[in-house]
C-alpha cells in the first residue's frame, strides 16, 4: 500500500512539473510575441507618412528566455532586422536606412532603454550620402577657406554621389559635372574618414581645402545621422552606396541614428 502511495505522488509531482513546464513556454511565447508586435508597431508608427514599408521588422531574441530577463531587469540579446523607411526625393531624404541591430543586455526601463552593448549593420544608398554633404557642405566650405571662398560656394550644388567599388573609392559630383572630388574611405580611431584621390573644376586641380571640406561635411553627416556616440567598425564602398557596421557599449537606445 505503503509503495503504491509513493508512486501515486510521483505521477502527482511529474504531472505538476510538466505542466509548469507547459505554462513556462506559454508565458514565454506569449511575452516574445507581445515585445515583438511591440517593436514592429512603434517602428511603422515612426516610419514617414508618405512610406509604404514593404515588410514587418524582423524580431529575434537569443536562446536565453526573455522570462528570465523580465524577472533581472534585463533582456540577454535581441535581434532586428528593419527594413528601409528611407524616402529619396531630388532635394530632401527623410527616414531610415535598412538596418539589422544586435543589443546585448537590453535594460526593460520604459523611459531610458539601453543596452549594453549593440552593433549596428546597415546600407548607406548613394543618395542618402548626396542629402547628407547637401546638408553640411556650406558651412565646411566657408570654414576650410576662411570665408574667401563664399562667391563660389553660392555656385555649388551637389549633383550626385557614385560609389565605386572596383577601386574602393566614391566619386562626388557638383553643378552637373563642373566639379568632381573621389574620396577613399579609412577608418580612423572608430570614425570614418576621407582621404581626396582627386579633386578637380573644369579640368583644373583643386587647392587641398576642397577635399578637406568635403570630408568634414562628409564626417559630421555621418556623426550626425548614423554614428552618433559610437564608432565605426567598418565603411567599405559597395555597388550603389556604403556598407556600414557600427559599435558601441552602454547604449542609449532613444539616441540611436539608425
Amino acid at each position: 500500500m505503503t509503495r503504491t502511495k509513493s508512486h501515486r505522488g510521483i505521477k502527482i509531482a511529474l504531472g505538476i512539473f510538466g505542466a509548469l513546464i507547459v505554462l513556462f513556454f506559454i508565458l514565454e511565447i506569449g511575452l516574445r510575441m507581445f515585445i515583438a508586435q511591440q517593436i514592429k508597431s512603434d517602428f511603422l508608427d515612426n516610419a514617414p507618412d508618405s512610406v509604404t514599408v514593404e515588410r514587418e521588422p524582423t524580431v529575434r531574441f537569443g536562446a536565453m528566455p526573455v522570462l528570465f530577463g523580465l524577472a533581472s531587469g534585463k533582456i540577454h540579446h535581441i535581434n532586428l532586422d528593419l527594413p528601409s523607411t528611407l524616402t529619396p526625393d531630388s532635394s530632401y531624404i527623410a527616414g531610415t536606412p535598412a538596418a539589422t541591430i544586435d543589443a546585448t543586455g537590453l535594460a526593460l526601463d520604459e523611459d531610458n532603454p539601453h543596452a549594453d552593448r549593440v552593433v549596428v549593420n546597415t546600407m548607406l544608398p548613394q543618395a542618402v550620402v548626396r542629402d547628407m554633404l547637401r546638408r553640411e557642405l556650406g558651412d565646411s566650405l566657408e570654414e576650410s577657406s576662411d570665408g574667401s571662398f563664399v562667391d563660389l560656394n553660392s555656385m555649388l550644388t551637389v549633383s550626385k554621389v557614385q560609389a565605386n567599388p572596383e577601386s574602393g573609392t566614391f566619386t562626388i559630383t557638383f553643378s552637373n559635372g563642373a566639379f568632381a572630388v573621389e574620396l577613399r574611405p579609412h577608418i580612423q580611431d572608430g570614425q570614418p574618414v576621407f582621404e581626396a584621390v582627386s579633386t578637380q573644376l573644369l579640368g583644373r586641380t583643386l587647392p587641398d581645402f576642397f577635399s578637406d571640406a568635403v570630408s568634414v561635411a562628409l564626417e559630421r553627416g555621418l556623426n550626425d545621422q548614423v554614428v552618433g556616440q559610437m564608432k565605426v567598425e567598418r565603411f567599405d564602398v559597395v555597388d550603389g552606396g556604403f556598407a556600414v557596421t557600427i559599435i558601441g557599449e552602454n547604449v542609449l537606445l532613444n539616441d540611436l541614428q539608425v
